[in-house]
């Protein structure tokens, strides 16, 4: 093997190298993302339930004003 070909496959060693070390920093970005993606799902689920409460809470509110001002009005009648 000539001197050309020694060097030729030293490049090809090193990007190798360089794919192979690129490739395992994206796959470590990819499993960070997903966590991430876990957590921020967590997150949503949490913040739709408590949507909901709030939002049956506020029904009841407005159950029992709409009663107090139903008395409200025979006490006046």
């Amino acid at each position: 093997m000539g001197l050309r070909e020694i060097e030729q496959f030293e490049l090809l060693e090193q990007k190798v190298e360089t794919l192979i070390s690129t490739l395992g920093s994206l796959n470590e970005q990819k499993m960070m993302l997903e966590r991430k993606a876990r957590t921020q799902e967590e997150e949503l689920g949490t913040l739709r339930s408590e949507i909901d409460t709030l939002r049956a809470d506020r029904e009841v509110v407005q159950k029992r004003i709409a009663t107090l001002l139903e008395k409200i009005a025979e006490c006046e009648a």
